[in-house]
């Protein structure tokens, strides 16, 4: 159980640091869609932490995973529909700036590091209800990354038109 520990504990470090990330910087972006995003991210986040420390706590109580059936209770608003509002934004308010695209390549870099670490975890983890629950938390990473890469790559194309340029 040692190893279970180590990994939630770990886990836990990182989504309480994606949290402080994301509240950090949802009210330094410019973009509308990337703010809120980025506030969508720092409660998922602690949703996150919130589901590993109750699985913590219940692995030094009892030895054993819990499987946490209801984890899909604790799955946030999808990220996704936090996109889909941004088409009754207006293009003028969508412009990002060089600023937003350093801020958002930063956040796909944690969320692919979360990916990547679940990932990992899942392979390190013999107990059927903790592979589980690690490979929810990693669909859900991986959601994440998802968006933040296309966002990221979006942003970098709308810069290169609104400078002139197209390395395409």
């Amino acid at each position: 159980m040692k190893n279970a520990l180590n990994i939630l504990q770990f886990a836990m470090d990182m989504e309480l640091q994606g949290q402080n990330f994301y509240a950090s910087f949802s009210d330094k972006v410019d973009n509308p869609v990337a703010r809120k995003m980025f506030q969508s991210l720092a409660k998922e986040e602690k949703r996150h932490y919130d589901i590993l420390k109750k699985e913590y706590d219940s692995i030094e109580v009892n030895q054993e995973w819990s499987g946490m059936e209801d984890l899909e209770a604790y799955k946030g608003e999808n990220i996704f529909e936090v996109r889909k509002e941004a088409e009754d934004i207006s293009p003028e308010e969508l412009k990002t700036s060089t600023s937003d695209i350093s801020i958002l390549r930063m956040a796909y870099l944690i969320e692919n590091d979360f990916a990547e670490f679940y990932k990992k975890a899942i392979e390190n983890t013999e107990d059927p209800k903790g592979k589980k629950m690690l490979e929810t938390l990693y669909e859900w990473e991986n959601e994440h990354r998802k968006v933040f890469y296309e966002e990221y790559q979006k942003a970098m194309k709308d810069n290169w038109f609104d400078q002139g340029f197209s390395p395409f």
